[in-house]
């Protein structure tokens, strides 16, 4: 049996992790998709003409609700350190704006990585990359006066390794599912101060897509009421589109920036906006750049695919054990 590795100042005490007979592979990450490595790139970034607009900060040029210029914005976390260090200081910045109920997602560092699959263990193995993380994020939001108090960390629901930090005033859940929404829910109204969810693993059922919370109108309502209360305060993920490696940043009060890879170590943004992007909406910006492969025809797109994945196999994965 695994336990918790607990930090002294944010959890009162351990109790043991999943079965190691009740695992469910799910979450892999293919190597198109793998996770932002820590210590791999130290990302020069460029804006393109398409992402210069519509800069100014909430107190700046751009007027409320903008967002932020590059002197006094965030710029792409540069490893595994400093999206800790965003996410603590937008998470603080949104609970000090009267944000009390959170979300965010995180790219985890790899951990275990094989020559073909970034995470063999599935969702317990991203347990393991993530905990540290959102304990780190804890420690410190557990500084501010109305944050203090003791934490208990435990595991909700074994098979999905989904994970809790709960407190009188400060709670956490990490991994939250759809089957745990009842849970998250109690959770949720016991707390006083804030409530985090750290990458919920459900999917809402937006276009075409079925959602995980059922197809009967009112328990899809009634999960709907818990998921939809938590608004996002810091997003940092990465997409692969068309063949375009995307990386997606979102910090509380400076809206959304998109970015693509276009060298080992350097990225260019090409689009900011206040409300989330869709997919379309980024296809359609890279489509417009002559210099990404969305711009490209079917057949070099295809190409440069085939490509990419015999590069991936080859690659030695860099875990960061």
């Amino acid at each position: 049996v695994t336990t918790v590795t607990t930090v002294t100042t944010v959890v009162t005490r351990a109790r043991p992790l999943w079965s190691q007979t009740r695992q469910k592979h799910r979450g892999n990450t293919s190597r198109s998709t793998s996770p932002l490595h820590s210590s791999s790139v130290r990302w020069v970034v460029h804006r393109t003409r398409a992402g210069a607009g519509n800069l100014g900060g909430a107190d700046g040029p751009g007027g409320p609700g903008g967002l932020a210029r590059d002197e006094t914005g965030p710029s792409f976390p540069q490893g595994t350190a400093e999206i800790v260090k965003q996410c603590y200081q937008a998470t603080k910045k949104a609970y000090m704006a009267g944000v009390r109920r959170q979300r965010i997602e995180l790219v985890l560092p790899l951990i275990g990585a094989t020559d073909i699959d970034d995470w063999p263990g599935g969702i317990r193995q991203q347990f393991k990359a993530a905990q540290p993380m959102v304990q780190d994020v804890l420690v410190q939001l557990k500084a501010l006066p109305e944050l203090q108090g003791p934490l208990d960390a435990r595991i909700v629901d074994e098979a999905d390794a989904v994970g809790a930090w709960q407190g009188e005033n400060l709670s956490l859940v990490l991994f939250p599912t759809a089957e745990t929404i009842g849970a998250l829910r109690k959770i949720r109204d016991a707390t006083k101060e804030l409530v985090i969810i750290a990458n919920p693993q459900w999917n809402e059922g937006k276009g075409n897509v079925v959602s995980d919370f059922g197809i009967l109108p009112w328990q899809r309502a009634s999960a709907m009421e818990v998921a939809s209360s938590f608004e996002d305060v810091y997003v940092v993920k990465q997409l692969r589109i068309n063949g375009d490696n995307t990386r997606w940043l979102y910090y509380f009060g400076f809206g959304w920036q998109i970015f693509v890879v276009r060298g080992p170590r350097e990225l260019s943004l090409i689009m900011t906006s206040e409300a989330k992007p869709t997919y379309a909406d980024v296809e359609k910006q890279l489509r417009s750049l002559d210099w990404t492969m969305s711009s490209k025809g079917l057949f070099d797109r295809i190409a440069a695919e085939a490509e990419f994945n015999r590069q991936s196999l080859e690659a030695i994965p860099p875990n960061e054990e």
